[in-house]
């Protein structure tokens, strides 16, 4: 019963007593870098993370380098010319005392002693995997996987018609292949619902299966693997498991472990799954915004357990609020690292300076990353500001900047940083400036400000201080805190109407008194309800089931005083 333990307890346990200056959200804070291939917006995707040297190192896609932390909170860039970054998906592995790294459509695999200088890689071979005539033989998507016996394994794929592969490699022959590369994951579209494209799975046509990883733990190999595509709401991460790094591998029937298509951040795809010094697991992935480009998403951390049938849990219905990095082991499945803050800002009255016509203000506080507010310029004295409509504690805010007009990126004139301050009103006319980044030299865009003590309000306004090479604006100006909204009532009962396609469910219910929002909850048994997905409407449709397995269901009603649990469960 653990893992219902963990879903249903109140998630304010932390309470005063919470560290908050490990407090942090998602999308991880980071310089998210401006594509060079499209004509404006940040790129970051593919995520792995390997603790090496004890220091933690992240390598995403098309970044121009990568990162290193100590602490998994504060991010060093570390520039990289030698490294193919233009290609997608980085693999990592630690070999002998050495990180090694691949990419997409390359021959080529490089090593180095000394990550944290950026010019110590060194070329290890170019002629990795030739097979350039057969895209299943072609390393699209790879991953390196060390076994306990220092055995090299590389998995791949990135296909809606071809398998997830594997092989073995010799590092005493240049990493070349030992024996020959083995299908390990075929394509399931008609049985397992997460297979199908769409936003909803609402497709017929296969998944881009894609973004192998591959762990082990307690003698089982845990195979993961990506779909529907990078771009849909549903892009999430499934299971298989073995007792061999090459299988045969059998579907676990809890997938995908690692999902979120609600909420202000979708997506939890084509990710990696590691420990952090405490010996805490994660599960590290990639998000959606996917509007200026197909290729336009960010990065998101969420704590993962192992569950007691061998499979994986992401606990991804936190995705959305702020949560505590640990400085211990924690039992994800009992200890819930969120802080009980609120998002007090959702649906909110929200007025600015200035606004462009597709941009309005109220699309910053429409609790979606696909919208944005953007003001007519981004001179200083341009503004937005929110009305909580009642006196709130406010613990952090969280502009998430959203780059309108800021154009190709050129490395010669690099974006020009956001320079700005928060204040906070209780009556809309005295203010008080609790954050000062007037003189910011960066330009992280989804900084959480976590303030030294809660202070008290009912308006909030970011205002920009200097010129922005773009236009002042922000996907949604997120207030976290504490409100004296009462808790919602319960959601008494709903309907699940699972047709004959059995990969569909229709989930209706009635709006219950005080409730802004729903979390609907699924899973294979009735006491571990491992996924999640939050909706503001009083209905959800999944599309994501797999044919031949039963799940039970549960909707709890929110509000930012809170959320009630539901008082039934279904079985369909």
């Amino acid at each position: 019963m653990a893992a219902l333990c963990f879903l249903t307890a109140t998630i304010s346990s932390l309470g005063k007593h919470l560290n908050r200056n490990r407090v942090v959200t998602n999308p991880i804070d980071l310089d998210y870098a401006f594509t060079h291939n499209h004509n404006e917006g940040r790129e970051a995707a593919d995520p792995t993370v390997i603790l090496f040297g004890g220091r933690y190192y992240l390598f995403v896609s098309m970044s121009y380098g990568y990162w290193s932390s100590d602490d998994m909170q504060h991010w060093k860039f570390i520039t990289n010319d030698i490294l193919p970054f233009s290609n997608y998906s980085p693999a990592v592995m630690s070999y002998k005392g050495e990180l090694y790294f691949m990419a997409s459509y390359t021959n080529s695999l490089y090593k180095t002693s000394t990550p944290e200088d950026g010019n110590s890689w060194v070329l290890v071979t170019d002629k990795l995997r030739p097979y350039p005539d057969n895209s299943a033989r072609t390393a699209v998507d790879p991953y390196l996987f060390v076994d306990d016996d220092e055995r090299v394994y590389l998995y791949w794929g990135c296909s809606m018609k071809e398998p997830i592969m594997g092989v073995e490699l010799d590092p005493d022959n240049g990493f070349q292949d030992k024996g020959e590369p083995v299908a390990l994951i075929e394509h399931h579209e008609k049985t397992y619902g997460w297979e199908c494209r769409g936003h909803k799975n609402e497709t017929s046509e296969p998944s881009s299966s894609e973004g192998a990883a591959m762990l082990k733990h307690n003698g089982r190999y845990y195979l993961q693997y990506a779909g529907p595509g990078t771009e849909f709401d549903c892009y999430g991460d499934a299971l298989y498991t073995s007792q061999s790094p090459l299988g045969p591998f059998e579907h676990h029937p809890a997938s995908p472990f690692s999902i979120k298509p609600g909420g202000w951040m979708t997506g939890a795809g084509h990710g990696d799954t590691f420990q952090d010094k405490h010996g805490n697991w994660w599960h590290v992935a990639t998000t959606v915004v996917c509007q200026r480009f197909l290729m336009e998403r960010r990065i998101a951390f969420w704590p993962l357990f192992f569950t007691d049938d061998g499979g994986l849990c992401a606990i991804t219905h936190i995705g959305d609020e702020p949560y505590v990095l640990p400085d211990s082991k924690k039992d994800w499945q009992r200890q819930s690292p969120a802080t009980g803050w609120a998002d007090i800002s959702v649906g909110k009255s929200i007025t600015a300076s200035s606004q462009m016509e597709k941009h309005p203000a109220w699309m910053a506080a429409d609790n979606s990353i696909r919208t944005w507010w953007s003001a007519t310029s981004g001179n200083p004295g341009e503004w937005l500001m929110i009305d909580m409509g009642r006196k709130c504690r406010i613990d952090a805010v969280q502009p998430n900047f959203a780059d309108e007009g800021f154009g190709r990126y050129d490395a010669q004139n690099p974006k020009s940083p956001y320079r700005y301050t928060v204040d906070t009103s209780s009556d809309g006319i005295n203010w008080q400036t609790v954050i000062d980044r007037s003189q910011n030299t960066d330009t992280r865009p989804h900084e959480l400000l976590v303030l030294p003590k809660p202070v008290h309000a009912r308006f909030v306004r970011v205002n920009n201080v200097a010129v922005l090479s773009g236009k002042f604006s922000a996907y949604d100006l997120r207030v976290f805190g504490k409100s004296k909204e009462r808790k919602p009532e319960a959601v008494k009962s709903f309907k699940a109407e699972r047709g004959q396609d059995r990969r569909r469910i229709m989930l209706t219910w009635q709006k219950t008194k005080r409730a802004t929002s729903y979390m609907v909850r699924w899973g294979i048994r009735p006491d571990e309800l491992l996924n999640a997905c939050k909706t503001a409407s009083p209905e959800l449709e999944l599309g994501l089931l797999s044919t031949d397995q039963e799940y039970f269901f549960r909707v709890d009603a929110l509000n930012e005083g809170g959320i009630t649990h539901g008082k039934t469960i279904i079985k369909k």
